[in-house]
């Protein structure tokens, strides 16, 4: 903290916490110092819902638009997703801790089907082709432009959509001039990558080695991957974010609920041998550290999930100790190739 502000010095990668809950178990809400918040929440489109959420003070958020939640005949106009996102963040107390508003783009990694029983749209986590991605293109500008026009005195993360690296690429040049200080560029349609990673990865390179060095040129300071934590991905987009002085964050809503699901870790510190806490008591136990070590822990389902996140936060920030970050050019850089996600 410097002066009650949270900087990035000293940390690899910012990690924003997601939060779409009142308790943890019983527990309070414990995200840390930063955290993601979005309007609505739901997989289908029966069971989309408001997200009933406490931020503790002193926790700065960035807001979702909540895009990822709106089906086919849900999603809104620009006018009135702002006033969701700006309603939700009166109503639960949190307007006055708000970062940065995130743009109302239109998702390319996920599709909704119908399922015929029951009329009830269902998202699922599959990316579109490049033309079909023309039109998320296009809405997506469209949506970094009015919220960069409707600011209200916060800053913007303005996301950007594509399916090539090209088409990527021409999506960033249209949305940078609505680019201000204090803004983030929002790198969005990667939360596939961790399900897919020997389909997803080689795009995801060649993007990223065609953006970064753009945004860095353009004077780009901060960006966002938007729902990622897989370690390959992360180390290689830090290495390129490092070669021109880009700050890299990035947010999932995985560490507070992954110890609830009975799961421990990522890549490196993923504890198999983990149990999820079926009954709270007064006993201790010991969870594994992001660096390996053993950390004494109370039998608490939301205190292993608080712990879980701030373990993740730790592993993010000393990102360039991994045996994730690339210690000299990576390989790939020399031989770029013009691929598309199908």
């Amino acid at each position: 903290m410097k002066g009650g502000r949270w900087t990035m010095e000293g940390e690899a990668i910012r990690f924003y916490c997601g939060v779409s809950e009142q308790q943890w178990n019983r527990h309070a809400v414990a995200p840390g110092p930063l955290a993601c918040v979005s309007p609505v929440y739901g997989k289908t489109t029966a069971r989309k819902q408001m997200s009933y959420v406490r931020v503790p003070a002193g926790t700065k958020v960035l807001q979702d638009s909540g895009a990822f939640s709106d089906g086919p005949g849900q999603r809104l106009g620009f006018a009135e997703a702002l006033r969701r996102q700006e309603a939700h963040a009166e109503r639960f107390g949190y307007a006055e801790q708000i970062e940065a508003r995130a743009s109302y783009d239109l998702l390319i990694d996920e599709r909704w089907s119908e399922q015929e029983a029951n009329g009830i749209w269902v998202r699922a986590k599959r990316r579109w082709s490049e033309t079909q991605a023309e039109e998320a293109v296009e809405e997506t500008v469209q949506a970094a432009r009015y919220v960069h026009q409707h600011r209200n005195g916060l800053a913007c993360v303005l996301s950007l959509q594509g399916v090539t690296a090209r088409q990527y690429r021409r999506c960033a040049e249209r949305i940078l001039p609505f680019l201000r200080e204090g803004d983030l560029i929002g790198l969005g349609g990667w939360c596939l990558t961790g399900k897919l990673p020997a389909h997803i990865m080689p795009v995801f390179r060649e993007t990223m080695y065609s953006l970064i060095p753009f945004l860095g040129r353009e004077g780009v300071r901060r960006v966002h991957l938007w729902g990622v934590c897989y370690a390959a991905a992360l180390g290689e987009l830090l290495w390129l974010c490092d070669q021109e002085g880009i700050q890299l964050s990035t947010d999932s809503i995985g560490p507070s609920v992954r110890p609830a699901l009975g799961r421990w870790g990522y890549a490196e510190w993923r504890d198999r041998a983990y149990r999820r806490v079926n009954e709270e008591s007064e006993q201790w136990g010991l969870v594994k550290g992001y660096d390996g070590s053993l950390l004494p822990v109370r039998a608490a389902r939301g205190i292993h999930r608080a712990v879980h996140v701030q373990q993740t936060r730790a592993w993010l920030a000393h990102f360039r100790s991994t045996r994730h970050y690339p210690r000299q050019e990576p390989r790939w850089l020399l031989q770029p190739r013009q691929l598309i996600l199908l």
